[in-house]
């Protein structure tokens, strides 16, 4: 994972909504790990910490564990 996020901040804030959305209903299905989002959304691996990250911040998702070396996120019961 090369982790360069910064083209990433210049995109815009409709574009950002849509991707957590999916990442969002992804997550519907259960608690996943970063490389099974990225599969399933087809968004590159960078983008989904990236969304991640602020979704994290804003206490949308939360991670519940661990799985072959990566972080495993689930949405967080509101």
């Amino acid at each position: 994972m090369s982790m360069m996020f910064g083209k990433f901040f210049t995109q815009k804030r409709g574009d950002v909504r849509k991707q957590r959305k999916v990442i969002g209903d992804f997550l519907k299905e259960g608690p996943a790990a970063v490389s099974k989002i990225a599969e399933a959304t087809k968004y590159e691996t960078d983008l989904v910490v990236w969304n991640l990250m602020g979704m994290l911040r804003w206490g949308e998702v939360e991670v519940t564990g661990e799985e072959n070396d990566e972080m495993v996120y689930a949405l967080k019961e509101v």
